[in-house]
């Protein structure tokens, strides 16, 4: 008599079985072959317009998926859990189906596996409304909000900005919600029943001419959504309720940005093409900035919502290398910018960056390191790319295409391993 499988012997029949990109391709179009090692796509998970989701040996079975806008991260199996909000026992048995690993007629192994799928087809019955999509659920938070500058400004305080800071000017684009739902629900059933907490809501604009003119208009793409403690002082951190006891990251997300925002942002005052500009990527740091910097009353503030969309992207050098020595922005994906705008521009670079340390080798499971040239005619070595050099970099992009556009720019750095908040929060 044969033993059960474990779990982890079922994960990696169904990795032997798939690749990630032919999984991950059910559900996004992703560039290339199914043949590629690398392949990118738009991000499901915040209706992205870009390609913004890259997926990592596409080809393998242990390959994994990022977002380079909301910051999703991981394989396969996360990547079934947190689409279809599904636990982890539904999204083994889905795979599983998918690797036909069910279909193989008195297959022992697929028969063990029967009190979990069935269960599983429980839960699909309950399941044959999709969830709203994320624009949908952005348009119903923001219906249902109001604006309420009290607790918007409690929170902003209770994250150490100053209150001077938060008038009502630059809290114009901010809601407020004391229930606003987690996740998204079943299309036709009731928001209101799905797990719920308090969250500021900001509503996401997009800069763009329009007509004749043409005009700029300011034209909303969605909402940021940050989940609160029952204090309202401080984030969110709550138990996503599929999450097993062994989950690297059990909990449920601070923070989700919902409908297409890749190149929108939160504006924090009142938009002048002639105001001083304040851009870093979130409210609390462009707020905590602001305050280090001393900026005056009418000044705007602007969260770009995302490293990719504060800093766009690198020019890369021959086979894809990072030229330390030669930072310039890449033409056809600039940082976020403003048409027409004339006012001087603060870029506010976090200094709290991750190293990259690139690829893992399949063998050893050590980084292998990103592509860079030190020096023009160097060789290309792979190497991690420090914090500090991606911060350099960031702030150097994001000059160099203001500066394209005719705007005096200037960006500062945090104090080396914090952002602007934790700064502000430790008086500095």
């Amino acid at each position: 008599m044969h033993s059960a499988p474990t779990i982890e012997d079922r994960k990696a029949e169904v990795r032997r079985r798939l690749t990630i990109g032919a999984v991950i391709e059910q559900h996004v179009k992703l560039t290339g072959s199914g043949r590629s090692g690398r392949r990118r796509g738009k991000c499901e998970f915040h209706n992205s317009t870009s390609l913004s989701f890259s997926v990592k040996d596409a080809d393998s079975g242990d390959g994994f998926g990022h977002c380079f806008n909301c910051g999703w991260h991981g394989d396969m199996f996360r990547f079934v859990m947190d689409l279809k909000g599904w636990p982890f026992m539904e999204a083994l048995a889905d795979l599983e189906r998918l690797a036909g690993i069910c279909d193989q007629g008195g297959d022992e192994r697929a028969a063990r596996g029967m009190i979990v799928r069935e269960r599983s087809n429980h839960v699909r019955v309950k399941r044959e409304r999709e969830p709203v999509e994320s624009i949908d659920m952005g348009r119903w938070i923001w219906k249902h909000a109001r604006r309420d500058d009290r607790a918007v400004r409690r929170y902003f305080m209770g994250r150490g900005v100053p209150e001077e800071m938060i008038g009502a000017e630059r809290l114009a684009q901010f809601r407020y919600m004391s229930e606003c739902p987690c996740f998204s629900w079943p299309q036709g059933s009731d928001p209101r029943k799905v797990l719920h907490a308090p969250a500021v809501i900001a509503l996401v604009r997009e800069p763009r001419l329009m007509g004749p003119g043409p005009t700029l208009e300011w034209v909303p793409v969605g909402v940021h959504v940050t989940y609160l403690n029952p204090e309202g002082i401080d984030t969110m951190r709550r138990r996503a309720p599929w999450a097993k006891p062994d989950d690297e990251n059990p909990w449920l997300p601070k923070r989700r940005m919902l409908g297409p925002t890749g190149r929108g942002c939160v504006l924090l005052g009142d938009y002048r093409p002639d105001a001083k500009l304040w851009i870093g990527e979130g409210n609390e740091t462009v707020l905590s900035g602001m305050a280090i910097g001393a900026a005056e009353a009418d000044d705007v503030g602007i969260a770009a919502l995302s490293l990719n969309n504060l800093q766009g992207d690198l020019r890369k050098y021959r086979n894809g290398a990072w030229p330390m020595f030669d930072v310039r922005p890449d033409p056809e994906k600039p940082c976020f910018l403003i048409p027409r705008h004339s006012g001087a521009v603060v870029g506010l670079v976090d200094s709290d960056m991750s190293p990259l340390r690139g690829q893992k080798d399949r063998r050893t499971g050590r980084p292998l390191g990103v592509p860079v040239v030190e020096r023009k005619w160097g060789p290309i070595v792979n190497r991690a790319i420090t914090g500090a050099e991606r911060a350099r970099i960031c702030g150097e992009l994001f000059v160099k295409g203001w500066r394209a556009v005719g705007c005096h720019a200037e960006a500062v750095r945090a104090p080396a391993g914090m952002d602007f908040n934790d700064a502000i929060q430790e008086g500095l």
